[in-house]
């Protein structure tokens, strides 16, 4: 990690966005205060049974329960910080603690939660949300972009200028993803297979030629042969292909939106996994060094024998669960940046700071979400264009029953030239080509089964998705004050413990409560800003374009 002297400054490199300037970033590591430090043998008059570890705090002036600091005085935001990327696993050693009122400050890690603060643990200035766009009443529904291969070549894809619910990191790897991604690229190469398969079935309306050498006598010398056939009337085949051959392009365009709507649904849900991953890590990091400071207070009284044994090993106990905590969610992370790094190709993506979170945000029209996923749905329309694929099928069943009349004309060296008509009738397999007209039919009734139950299955979804956003945002406004109370709690029983009013488990208890709160507090907005991002792409309020440029 790049370090800062208070007495010089220094340029830091962050990621590939370049070099970033980080003297403002030192300025603000060099105006935190110091921590008071209590050393061993300094006795607290505040009470007869304080050990020499133990913290007497100041009159009017609260302790901060987990990373025990003085509250240190508000420090200017610098106009710039650098951002850093999320995937070298840094973090801010020593997080600002902002004061609340009474003295006492927020619990385990507060600040880190804050916007501003970057998955690599660099604080940068949170930036102003505005509300989550959306469209207005009488909302219109439209259908997802079906781009087809023109000439061989595919439009580019791109994106528009994402909600403000979006992230610009996050923005800027979808764009990424879903352009260079193999599955992404193989679903293209796909989608130009099928219009040289509209192009090939456009063919059979032409005449066909057929032509050979063959060996009739003993002379050795070839004889030449020529047919050409052009097809007068085939009951329906070739006017089936074509249209089976249409609806296949359909499918493999549908297929291609498909894919590119789940990498961008799995980018978003991989970016907002690290995001609550991070500040996860952040606040039992904090509680561990808290834990730990407490196993050491522990200690000392301990050996004083001012405290039983078993203090020390409930401290011991509660000191080992968060560092298993931490330890799997180190462990979860680093697997998530792997993810991350694999889908974008570059494991030195900068990801940017933590996404800020606003308690007004909202989706507009929620009433019309459904109508419009389901409008807008790929998967849908891949299985309409599958169903059309099916209606087609029958239809060249049907007509393979039917005889095919063609002109011919050929050529050889015993009858010469001849121009006459052809009736061409085939049977396979006794009447088996019945059988597979009904075969046909009832392909079709699946399809459009197939069709029904996944409209369903998206109904449910974006239903769920809606209540989950609400439910998230309600979430967060509520562990945001029962962690500010869990807090100050926290602290108040460690002063009630060094005065004798409390039992070193309830200091337990309340420790532990603090950091489940700021935990709570960070999983509700990340999950409501991932809810919201995945509605605006499952919806279609936030989809692919595709410029006339093809590759």
């Amino acid at each position: 990690m790049f370090e800062f002297d208070c007495n010089k400054t220094g340029r830091a490199r962050t990621g590939r966005r370049g070099w970033l300037l980080a003297s403002a970033a030192g300025a603000l590591a060099c105006a935190i205060p110091a921590q008071a430090q209590i050393m061993d043998g300094q006795t607290p008059a505040a009470s007869d049974n304080l050990d020499a570890g133990d913290i007497v705090p100041p009159d009017g002036v609260g302790t901060d329960p987990v990373l025990d600091r003085t509250p240190a005085e508000t420090v200017p935001q610098p106009p710039e910080s650098s951002t850093g990327s999320a995937l070298d696993g840094t973090f801010l050693e020593d997080p600002i603690v902002e004061p609340m009122e009474g003295g006492d400050v927020e619990g385990p890690g507060t600040i880190d939660t804050e916007p501003g603060a970057t998955m690599g643990g660099v604080l940068a200035p949170p930036a102003e949300e505005p509300l989550v766009e959306g469209p207005v009443a009488d909302v219109a529904l439209y259908g997802p972009p079906a781009p087809k291969a023109r000439d061989g070549a595919l439009p580019g894809i791109g994106w528009p200028r994402a909600p403000a619910v979006v992230p610009p990191a996050l923005d800027e790897a979808v764009n990424l993803v879903t352009e260079n991604y193999p599955s992404a690229l193989s679903a293209r190469a796909a989608l130009r297979a099928a219009a040289s398969d509209v192009n090939a079935a456009k063919w059979l309306r032409f005449p066909s030629v057929q032509g050979n050498l063959a060996y009739l006598d003993d002379s050795g010398a070839p004889e030449p042969q020529l047919v050409v056939e052009a097809p007068v009337w085939s009951g329906g085949r070739i006017g089936a292909s074509i249209r089976r051959a249409k609806a296949s392009e359909d499918a493999s365009s549908a297929s291609y939106m498909e894919t590119i709507q789940q990498l961008a649904l799995t980018v978003s849900q991989t970016y907002f996994e690290i995001v609550r991953l991070t500040q996860t890590e952040q606040l039992l990091e904090d509680s561990l060094r808290e834990h730990m400071r407490l196993v050491g207070t522990m200690e000392r009284r301990v050996s004083q024998e001012i405290s039983p044994l078993a203090d020390l090993e409930l401290a011991r106990s509660r000191a080992a669960q968060i560092e298993q905590q931490y330890t799997t969610t180190v462990s979860q992370r680093e697997t998530a940046l792997r993810i991350m790094a694999e889908l974008v190709a570059d494991p030195a993506y900068d990801l940017g700071p933590i996404p800020y979170y606003n308690p007004e945000m909202d989706i507009a029209n929620t009433d019309v979400l459904e109508d419009q996923a389901v409008a807008y749905d790929p998967t849908l329309r891949r299985l309409s264009a599958e169903a059309d694929v099916a209606r087609a099928e029958l239809d060249t069943r049907k007509a393979s029953l039917f005889p095919q009349l063609n002109a011919q004309y050929s050529y050889d060296d015993i009858f010469g030239s001849r121009v006459g008509m052809v009736l061409r009738a085939q049977t396979t397999g006794g009447l088996s080509q019945f059988s597979e007209v009904e075969s046909a039919r009832l392909r079709i009734t699946a399809a459009l089964e197939s069709i029904r139950t996944a409209e369903q299955q998206l109904r449910r979804d974006i239903a769920a998705d809606v209540i989950q956003f609400d439910a998230a945002k309600r979430r967060a406004a509520i562990s945001t004050s029962a962690s500010e109370t869990a807090a100050r709690v926290s602290a108040s029983y460690m002063r009630q413990f060094i005065a004798g009013r409390r039992s070193w488990l309830d200091v337990m208890n309340a420790l532990r409560e603090a950091v489940t709160a700021q935990v709570g507090k960070a999983e509700a907005q990340v999950t409501a800003m991932s809810a919201a991002t995945r509605l605006q792409l499952r919806s279609g309020r936030w989809h692919p374009v595709f410029d006339r440029t093809g590759e």
